[in-house]
């Protein structure tokens, strides 16, 4: 039953990041013009920064607690246990590389 949830919330998840990334990857990205093209690309690359940074630490706590909750529990299901256990230490590095990519992206005004 645990591991259908997490399908579920990748699954879920995998939604999102597809609508986030519109009009790309469908039909009508072939009726955009360069401009449009360039300025959907530009928006979907702050979305998806932004969607991340807060929702990787949120996701990472929920894995996390079902995984403890999962190993200690009465009827423990270990593989579930570790799996939400993995999917928590993915998040967290996940989000750890999405905040390094973001300052190496800055450029220092004091040079």
């Amino acid at each position: 039953m645990v591991i259908v949830t997490v399908l579920f919330v990748i699954a879920g998840l995998t939604t999102l990041i597809w609508m986030a990334n519109w009009p790309f990857g469908t039909p009508l990205a072939k009726e955009l013009s360069d401009e449009d093209r360039r300025i959907n690309a530009e928006h979907n690359r702050r979305h998806h920064r932004g969607v991340a940074r807060g929702l990787l630490p949120i996701l990472a706590v929920i894995f996390g607690i079902a995984s403890i909750s999962l190993f200690g529990g009465s009827s423990s299901d270990k593989p579930a246990a570790i799996g939400m256990g993995v999917c928590s230490a993915v998040c967290v590095g996940l989000f750890v590389a999405s905040i390094k990519m973001g300052r190496r992206r800055r450029s220092s005004k004091r040079r």
